[in-house]
C-alpha cells in the first residue's frame, strides 16, 4: 500500500464509517489533532505530558485535550465514533499495552472502531533515530501486544494495513527537533551521540526536491470490540 501520510489513512477510515467524535490517544503536541479537526473532525486528544497537552491547546484550539494515560481514561470522556492511537502505543509501559487497547475500545461507541498505527523497526528514518533511541525491542513488544490482544479475543481485527510513510526535513536540526518534540529527555543522547547520528544521516540521505526525506515502513491495525462483531 503506497501511502505517505498517517492523516490520509485516518481521514479516509473514518469518513468511510461516517465517523464523527475522534479521540486521539498520545495526541503530543497536537499536530495530528489540529489536521483532523480542520478536516472536520471532533476531536479530543489525550496525552500523559502536562507540557504536551498544553502545547496542543495552543496549537489545535478547535479540538479538546486532557491530560491521561491510555490506560487511565475515564468512561465520562465517550463515547467516542472512532479512536487513533498514532506512533503512540510503543511509548506506554509494555505490561499496560493490552489494557491500554482495551481501555480505548471501551470508549468506543458499538460500531466503532481503533486504529492503531505503529512504525516498524526498519527504514532510513529508523536507522537516523537508532543512535538516540534503539526503539526495536518495545515496538516488536507494542506488535506482538496487538496481535496477543486480538488472539485472546480482546477485540476483532477488521484489516491490517501497510505503506511507506516518508518524512521530510530541512536539515539534520529538523530531524533532531521532531525527535526532541516527541520527547524532550533524548536531548542529553543527542548530544552525545552527534558524531554518529551525523554520520548515519549523512549515509541515509536522500535529497527530493530540496528536502531530506527518510521512509519508514508503517502498520495499522483496524480493531473492533470483541462483542461488537
Amino acid at each position: 500500500m503506497a501511502k505517505s501520510d498517517n492523516l490520509s489513512v485516518l481521514a479516509e477510515a473514518f469518513r468511510k464509517r461516517n465517523a464523527k467524535r475522534i479521540l486521539d490517544i498520545g495526541c503530543g503536541s497536537g499536530s495530528l489533532a489540529v489536521r483532523l479537526a480542520a478536516a472536520g473532525f471532533d476531536v479530543t486528544g489525550a496525552d500523559p505530558r502536562a507540557e504536551a497537552v498544553a502545547a496542543a491547546r495552543r496549537l489545535a484550539p478547535d479540538a479538546s485535550f486532557i491530560q491521561a494515560a491510555a490506560e487511565t481514561l475515564l468512561d465520562d470522556i465517550g463515547p467516542f465514533d472512532a479512536a487513533c492511537m498514532v506512533n503512540a502505543l510503543h511509548h506506554v509501559a509494555p505490561a499496560e499495552m493490552q489494557n491500554a487497547l482495551s481501555r480505548i475500545l471501551s470508549l468506543l461507541c458499538p460500531g466503532g472502531e481503533l486504529l492503531v498505527i505503529e512504525p516498524v523497526a526498519d527504514g532510513s528514518f529508523f536507522r537516523c533515530m537508532q543512535p538516540i533511541d534503539d526503539e526495536t525491542e518495545v515496538r516488536a513488544l507494542a506488535i506482538a501486544a496487538i496481535d496477543s490482544f486480538v488472539a485472546g479475543g480482546g477485540a476483532v481485527l477488521r484489516d491490517l494495513l501497510r505503506w511507506d510513510r516518508e518524512s521530510r526535513f530541512s536539515d539534520l536540526q529538523g530531524f533532531i527537533d521532531y525527535l526532541l518534540d516527541v520527547d524532550p529527555d533524548r536531548a542529553a543522547t543527542v548530544e552525545r551521540e552527534r558524531l554518529e547520528l551525523e554520520r548515519v544521516w549523512r549515509d541515509e540521505l536522500l535529497i527530493r526536491d530540496g528536502k531530506a526525506v527518510l521512509v519508514q515502513p508503517i502498520l495499522c491495525w483496524i480493531l473492533a470490540r470483541a462483542n461488537a462483531g
